[in-house]
């Protein structure tokens, strides 16, 4: 059992990836992560021009949505809210 324990923390603190390594670290994903919470409806590129200046190269936005994916700090919206224009529009729609 301790073998066992042991090996699932070395496992754990080593970081086994083939291919290309990533152009991102963990500080830059929680400056991806701290923008996309703070305003939820924000687009990729919206999020892109908000990141910090000190991340160069800046990350595209397939990557960005890469990043929010293994975060899941972003939830798609359902529906476009309403502006009160529209609201309005359809009130006086319904009581026609």
């Amino acid at each position: 059992m301790v073998v066992a324990r042991c090996w699932q923390q070395w496992i754990k603190k080593v970081e086994c990836f083939s291919g290309r390594p990533r152009n991102t670290n963990d500080r830059e994903d929680r400056a991806i992560r701290r923008v996309a919470t703070s305003a939820p409806t924000t687009s990729l590129a919206s999020i892109q021009r908000h990141l910090p200046p000190s991340i160069h190269p800046v990350p595209s936005r397939e990557t960005i949505r890469r990043r929010l994916k293994v975060l899941r700090s972003r939830r798609p919206l359902k529906r476009l809210p309403l502006t009160p224009h529209h609201r309005q529009c359809r009130l006086d729609f319904c009581r026609l």
